[in-house]
């Protein structure tokens, strides 16, 4: 289904002058009509609703065992994959198949972790997990929910994996534990962490019109942006790995090496945003600028320097985004010619 007749219009001249092939793929369909502030809400409450039903099915049906959690969960996945399949366009139905595939995905990964007592292979498990989700749904709005929860599991994944430890440990610490890693070996776990990330994405941006004019769009798309969305709150996600890591006692440290982290997390929000820009994405665009913004404050707040130390931070910042600004506005002007 075309969204607006001018493109069907166009698309069908393209085809009668040969420049576009009878059975290439339309690339805009009936799904994309909705604003993402509409997706957005409607996927939250998707969430909430999930929630609400696995609890609701709990109270009735007391499951008393691992594999009949698995396979109500696996009938809750199956119920939404139906749902989808029928009406794509429907947005009762689609939030309906949201709330039973989110339902469905905390009863497998229920089922599954039941007696596990490894971090790492519960957020390999859930990583797996998502990835599975993103391939049999047939909705965008699903599959970049789960790329968004596999880009969080993986980065517990590479954490565990080199941090390996029990369930406990994520928030609490014995005596002794905190800062037990140094900066180095801190800047190799970021590299690990999110240099295959990065590089997927501008990939994937790089290359928008190679898998735009074919059927991969239907899972780039919604990859891409639950690529970008994870890169561009991953820091928040990774809080608590924060305080694993260095200790709660590291809010209000003075300034050293370890602020390069936070410093990071905003420059891959900032990365998200030019590459939302790059696929003329304005709502992905506003929503990594605000998680910036929140980065921004983060690393405002932890660390325990002089308010003039941090009056010059933020002047820095301000005299750099401003001439980026200029330098993107004399490209433009000098790209538009007299």
């Amino acid at each position: 289904m075309i969204d607006r007749p001018e493109v069907g219009e166009l698309i069908a001249t393209l085809r009668e002058r040969g420049l576009l092939k009878s059975d290439t793929p339309l690339p805009f369909t009936g799904d994309n009509h909705r604003p993402w502030f509409v997706s957005l809400m409607t996927g939250v409450a998707g969430w909430f609703a999930g929630l609400l039903l696995l609890f609701f099915i709990g109270l009735t049906l007391k499951p008393d065992s691992s594999v009949m959690i698995f396979i109500l969960g696996a009938m809750l996945l199956f119920a939404a994959w139906v749902m989808y399949r029928m009406d794509r366009e429907t947005v009762f139905l689609d939030q309906l198949a949201l709330a039973l595939s989110i339902a469905g995905q905390c009863a497998v990964a229920w089922a599954l972790l039941d007696d596990a007592r490894s971090t790492f292979v519960i957020a390999g498990t859930v990583l797996l997990l998502q990835i599975v989700v993103f391939a049999i749904m047939p909705n965008r709005a699903a599959r970049s929910i789960a790329a968004l929860f596999a880009v969080i599991a993986w980065v517990y994944t590479i954490h565990f994996l080199l941090h390996p430890g029990s369930p406990e440990s994520l928030f609490w610490q014995r005596e002794g534990e905190a800062a037990r890693t140094g900066f180095a070996w801190s800047l190799v776990g970021w590299l690990l962490t999110w240099g295959p990330l990065l590089a997927f994405a501008v990939y994937l941006t790089t290359r928008e019109s190679v898998w735009m004019a074919t059927a991969r769009r239907n899972l780039a798309r919604p990859l891409l942006s639950g690529l970008l969305i994870g890169l561009a709150i991953g820091g928040m996600a990774a809080y608590p790995l924060t305080w694993a890591v260095f200790g709660t006692e590291a809010i209000g440290i003075g300034m050293n090496w370890y602020a390069l982290f936070p410093l990071l997390a905003i420059a891959m929000a900032v990365f998200a945003a030019y590459c939302a820009f790059q696929l003329r994405n304005l709502g992905l665009l506003g929503f990594a600028v605000f998680a910036a913004l929140v980065h921004l404050s983060k690393f405002y707040f932890l660390y325990g320097t002089s308010l003039t130390w941090k009056a010059v931070i933020m002047s820095c910042l301000g005299v750099a985004m401003v001439g980026a600004g200029l330098l993107v506005r004399a490209k433009a002007a000098k790209e538009a010619g007299p």
